[in-house]
C-alpha cells in the first residue's frame, strides 16, 4: 500500500537522524520547478540542452571542489548536459526532499534520508537503479548492505564511516598491557592507563548529544542486545541491555573530566592533545592526527571495537550515504548516466579521498584504489585504510536499522523504527538517560527503567495514530 504523504511528513517531524562531522551550509537557491502531470507521463526525448539537479549535504570546500571537477569532466563528454549542484544540511534534507517528491517535483539526484527510504520506494517516488548497480559491478563489487534494494535497487552508496577503537600503542607497551580483545580487557586497560596527575585518562568517551547513544549502541549489539525486534517489539528491557548500560557507564569512570559534555569532535581533541589513551572514532581522527599531533602517528593504531562479553556478533557504528533519483525526473536516462559516472572508477575514489579514511567507499575496486592512493596518508597508513574497508560491512545504526541483532547474530535491516525520533535524537530519551547517570548521579538501573517507560509511551502513542503500520518485509 502506498504511504500517504501526511504520514511521511509526520515521520519527518518526529525523526531527527544522528549526524556527525562538519555541518554543511545551506545554499540559498530556488527549488526545482514542479513537473506537470503530463510531463511526468509522457517520455521526453533526451537530446539537446538538459539540466539535472544534484542535491547534496557534502558541502565542505574540498568535496565541492572535486565534485565540480567531476561535473566538468562529464560536461566535456556531454556538452549539452548541465548538473546544477544544490547544497543543504542533514537536518533539513528529509523535509526538503519529502516536500519535493510529494509535490511531484523533479527532484533530480539527491541523497536518501534513511528514515524515509522504504516509504519513498513504496510510494513510487524513486527511480529504479538496478541497471546502474549492475553496470558498476553488482553484488560482486558492492559491500554487502551498502546499497538499498527492495524489488529493485533504489539507492546507490558513495561512502560510510567505520568506527573502531583507537589506541596509544606506546602507552600500552609501557604499562605491559596487551591489545584488548574483549570488554573486560578494555576496562582493565582504561583503569591502568588513567593517571590524572599526568593528565592522562584511559579512554575518551563522548557523553553529550546523541554521540553517547550511538557509540553505546555498539556495546549493546556486541553484548547480545538491541532496542527492538525486526517487527518493532521493544526488547531494550532485557538483562543484556541493562548490563550493557552498566558496562558503558563503568568505562566512563576513566574518561577525562568534563566528558559528559563531549560531543563528536571533543573525543578527537582529547586524543590528539594526549589526554586519552583510547577513544572510539572513525577515520577522521586519522585525518586530523598528522595535522594536529604528528608525534602520535607512529604510536597509534585502530582495532575492532572489543566490547564482547561472550558470543555476541561483531557490529560497529556507521550508516551508508546513498544517492537516489526522483521517479518524476524529466531526464531519467541522463540522470542515471551521470550518477553511474560519479559513483564508479577514479571519480568516486577522488570524491571519497577528500576525507580519506573517513569516507569509506562501497565498492571493492575503489577501496583498493584508496589503499594505494598517492597521498601521505595512504603511504603511511594503508593499514588503517584496509581496516576501514574490511569492516564496512559490519556497520549498523540504531535509528536506521531496527532489530538487526538477535539470537541469529547480525543481519542488517534497512529500516528504522518510525517512532524513533524522540528516542534516539539529540536531547531524546536515551540521551537524557545517560545524562541523568553522568550528571545527576542516577543509578544505571533506575535511569534505564525510566527510559523504558518513556520509550514504550512514545511507541504506543505513535502506533495508536498509525494502527495499520507493519514493519517492512
Amino acid at each position: 500500500m502506498k504511504k500517504n504523504i501526511s504520514v511521511l511528513l509526520t515521520l519527518f517531524l518526529v525523526f531527527v537522524l544522528a549526524a556527525c562531522g562538519s555541518p554543511a551550509t545551506e545554499t540559498a537557491i530556488e527549488e526545482p520547478a514542479v513537473a506537470t502531470e503530463a510531463a511526468m507521463e509522457e517520455p521526453v526525448e533526451e537530446t539537446g540542452p538538459r539540466s539535472i539537479t544534484f542535491f547534496t549535504t557534502e558541502a565542505d570546500p574540498p568535496q565541492l571542489e572535486i565534485l565540480g571537477v567531476i561535473i566538468d569532466e562529464y560536461n566535456e563528454m556531454h556538452p549539452d548536459v548541465f548538473i546544477d549542484v544544490v547544497t543543504g544540511t542533514p537536518a533539513t534534507r528529509g523535509n526538503r526532499i519529502t516536500t519535493l517528491l510529494a509535490a511531484g517535483a523533479d527532484a533530480g539526484i539527491f541523497e536518501l534520508e534513511a528514515a524515509f527510504t522504504n516509504d519513498w520506494a513504496e510510494a513510487g517516488f524513486l527511480l529504479p537503479l538496478t541497471d546502474v548497480f549492475e553496470n558498476i559491478g553488482g553484488v560482486d563489487e558492492y559491500v554487502p548492505g551498502s546499497y538499498f534494494e527492495t524489488d529493485e535497487v533504489y539507492g546507490l552508496p558513495y561512502a560510510t564511516s567505520v568506527y573502531g577503537l583507537w589506541i596509544r600503542t606506546d602507552l600500552f607497551e609501557e604499562a605491559g598491557l596487551d591489545v584488548p580483545t574483549n570488554y573486560a580487557e578494555v576496562l582493565a586497560a582504561a583503569e591502568a592507563l588513567t593517571n590524572p596527575a599526568e593528565g592522562i585518562y584511559g579512554i575518551s568517551i563522548c557523553g553529550s548529544r546523541n554521540c553517547s547513544v550511538n557509540l553505546f549502541s555498539t556495546m549493546l549489539w556486541q553484548q547480545g542486545g538491541d532496542y527492538y525486534t525486526p517487527q518493532g517489539e521493544l526488547i531494550f528491557d532485557s538483562p543484556e541491555a541493562l548490563a550493557a548500560v552498566e558496562n558503558w557507564v563503568a568505562l566512563t569512570k576513566f574518561s577525562p573530566p568534563g566528558f559528559e559534555g563531549y560531543s563528536w569532535g571533543d573525543q578527537i581533541t582529547a586524543y590528539v592533545s594526549g589526554s586519552a589513551a583510547m577513544t572510539v572514532y572513525a577515520g577522521r581522527l586519522g585525518v586530523r592526527m598528522p595535522e594536529q599531533a604528528p608525534q602520535l602517528e607512529a604510536v597509534s593504531d585502530i582495532i575492532q571495537l572489543p566490547w564482547n562479553t561472550g558470543d555476541g556478533p561483531y557490529v560497529t557504528y556507521g550508516s551508508w550515504s546513498r544517492m537516489a533519483i526522483s521517479a518524476g525526473t524529466q531526464y531519467p536516462e541522463t540522470a542515471k548516466d551521470f550518477l553511474q559516472f560519479l559513483l564508479s572508477g577514479d571519480r568516486l575514489a577522488r570524491y571519497d579521498a577528500t576525507v580519506i579514511g573517513h569516507m569509506v567507499p562501497p565498492t571493492k575496486s575503489v577501496a583498493a584504489m584508496l589503499e594505494g592512493w598517492d597521498s601521505d596518508y595512504a603511504n603511511n597508513h594503508s593499514d588503517w585504510l584496509a581496516f576501514f574497508n574490511a569492516n564496512a560491512e559490519f556497520t549498523n545504526h540504531p535509528a536506521n536499522n531496527m532489530g538487526s541483532v538477535g539470537s541469529w547474530g547480525f543481519e542488517k535491516n534497512d529500516y528504522g523504527p518510525p517512532w524513533g525520533g524522540p528516542i534516539f535524537s539529540s536531547g531524546g530519551i536515551l540521551d537524557i538517560m545517560f545524562q541523568s547517570i553522568y550528571v545527576d548521579g542516577v543509578s544505571a538501573e533506575d535511569a534505564h527503567q525510566e527510559a523504558l517507560g518513556l520509550m514504550k509511551e512514545v511507541q504506543d502513542e505513535w502506533l495508536a495514530d498509525h494502527p495499520d503500520w507493519t514493519a517492512p518485509s
